[in-house]
């Protein structure tokens, strides 16, 4: 019989549709306040007992009760509106939501004597909005920055203290715009953005980062008088589709954005795993949010987990990103069975994810991403030429993506060029070089074209860079690749590291180590698929 639970938020009865030791309540989609009903039931006896205490304590503190009851009022759903401080933080607290610095996300202490006053006039409004987008560098969102996300005072103190400009992301401008118009008399909201009207790439080109604008109010309906985008300084900007965020939801867009960072740096998905859950918590229909638990969900083992993250995704929005997302499992799949002699296998999934990408790239023929993802589908088929002719239309399109550059040194090394690979492959250690799963590609690279010290100096920079936990593992996977063990951090402890193997859409020498998944997708933060027991079998049309 399938077990019942009980929201204690919403006070909803429900049986989950899947099996789970921790389910998502349907109605308000929160898990903190979700028991077994029975747990529920049998501890209403015991409530009994324990009324006496509690009216004790409860008159020992009802000066402060009274005092937060008026101070702030706590209702089932955060308003669409601005929310004062303490209002944020008593639905931090009701949701027991650890939002560390985020619970500040709009507090502004910091004077900005360098940004033009925000005025509630709607000229003076785009004027801050442009100086700001004037002191910040435009990047591909294709990869998380190298540091945390800034909440709206440290965006406003690092551009007064800049000497010359800095990478923001969308999120983090759009919350120090709304912040200095709120503190000027003028209503600001937040607001996620897919698409503009008249551009037909995603504005989130890489689907987990998210793009954010910022919407003004004139009066005290709901009807934004108009939007500000000071990332990409579009004036007037018109959003198709824009969805309004409550200040809290601006929280868990910070929160996933930071789970991704930490994972991405340091493949550890048990650190990254409880932030993601919290910014879910706070918003539980992002398709960013969602897309990047699911990446972490496949790395930790989770991928029946994963894959019904990614479905959800797509259906709150089904848009280039998403779609490629649940691709990008069938182009791992492909690339496993290769690695493991099943050729015709491998190509009857390469086929199918060919068909998949093509109809993405039909409707977003800008979408440089889906372009890399066909390229590297004609490496994994030996299309050599049409591989090339994708990859020229993704660096067109995005130039200053890392994860182009390792997909061209690939192609490289398929058509005998090593000199030319081993360029491509510095130009991504380049552009991102605190990414340890680019220096293992290098070092499988180099390894395969002889150059021994240098294969060993990207290892051991890999070993560096990798979590500390991870270390063992990611030792073992190098020293089976290379044939000797590569120096290895004195601070190594033991590991359940499963590695993507580096040769996916190349001709390897040797066949993968034993209970090692064959996989590149090209982005350390894409998805990254685990079989050891080769027993995966993937339908994605179910």
């Amino acid at each position: 019989m399938a077990k019942q639970y009980f929201c204690a938020h919403c006070d909803a009865a429900f049986t989950p549709e899947q099996p789970s030791s921790n389910p998502r309540c349907p109605k308000c989609m929160r898990r903190g306040a979700v028991q077994p009903a029975q747990e529920a039931a049998d501890a209403e006896p015991m409530r009994r007992w324990m009324i006496i205490p509690a009216i004790l304590v409860a008159v020992v503190g009802i000066g402060y009760a009274v005092y937060r009851t008026q101070a702030v009022s706590v209702e089932p759903e955060p308003p669409l509106r601005p929310l004062e401080a303490a209002e944020l933080s008593a639905y931090l607290a009701r949701d027991s939501i650890e939002a560390g610095k985020y619970a500040a996300m709009f507090v502004l202490p910091t004077q900005v004597g360098s940004l033009p006053e925000a005025a509630e006039a709607p000229e003076a409004a785009g004027a801050a909005s442009d100086a700001l987008n004037l002191r910040t560098s435009r990047w591909s969102l294709e990869q998380a920055l190298p540091r945390p996300v800034l909440t709206a005072d440290e965006v406003l103190a690092r551009l007064d203290a800049a000497g010359e400009r800095e990478r923001f992301y969308p999120v983090e401008l759009a919350t120090a715009l709304a912040t200095k118009l709120r503190g000027s008399g003028t209503r600001a909201m937040v607001v996620e953005v897919s698409e503009f009207e008249g551009e037909e790439a995603p504005a989130d080109p890489f689907g987990m980062l998210g793009y954010f604008v910022v919407a003004l109010y004139d009066g005290p309906g709901n009807e934004a008088s108009g939007y500000l985008d000071p990332w990409g300084a579009r004036h007037p900007v018109v959003p198709l589709a824009p969805r309004v965020l409550r200040d809290t939801e601006v929280i868990g867009a910070a929160l996933g954005i930071e789970a991704l960072r930490v994972f991405t740096k340091s493949g550890d998905g048990s650190v990254a795993l409880p932030i993601i859950e919290d910014a879910l918590e706070l918003d539980p229909v992002s398709p960013s949010l969602r897309v990047v638990h699911a990446t972490i969900l496949v790395e930790s083992g989770g991928l029946p987990q994963a894959l019904q993250e990614l479905d959800a995704a797509e259906q709150l929005r089904s848009d280039g990103p998403r779609q490629l997302s649940t691709v990008q499992l069938l182009v791992a799949q492909a690339g496993l069975m290769k690695a493991r002699g099943d050729s015709l296998g491998s190509e009857a999934q390469f086929f199918e994810a060919k068909s998949k990408v093509a109809d993405i790239i039909e409707r977003w023929p800008r979408y440089a991403r889906a372009h890399l993802t066909m390229a590297t589908i004609h490496l994994g088929l030996d299309e050599l030429e049409r591989a090339r002719v994708e990859l020229e239309v993704a660096q067109k399109l995005n130039p200053d993506a890392p994860m182009l550059w390792p997909v061209w040194a690939q192609y490289h090394l398929a058509t005998d060029d090593p000199i030319t690979a081993t360029a491509k492959m510095s130009r991504a250690i380049e552009l991102d070089p605190e990414n340890w799963q680019l220096r293992v590609q290098a070092a499988g690279m180099y390894q395969r074209i002889g150059e021994d010290a240098r294969a060993r100096a990207q290892a051991d920079e890999a070993l560096r860079l990798v979590a500390p936990s991870r270390r063992p593992k990611l030792r073992e996977y190098l020293d089976d690749m290379m044939g000797s063990a590569p120096p290895s951090p004195a601070s190594a402890t033991p590991s359940n590291l499963e590695l993507r193997d580096p040769s996916l859409g190349s001709p390897s020498e040797k066949p993968p180590a034993e209970g090692d998944p064959a996989l590149i997708l090209g982005d350390p933060s894409d998805l990254r698929l685990r079989d050891p027991d080769e027993t995966l079998k993937l339908d994605l049309d179910d």
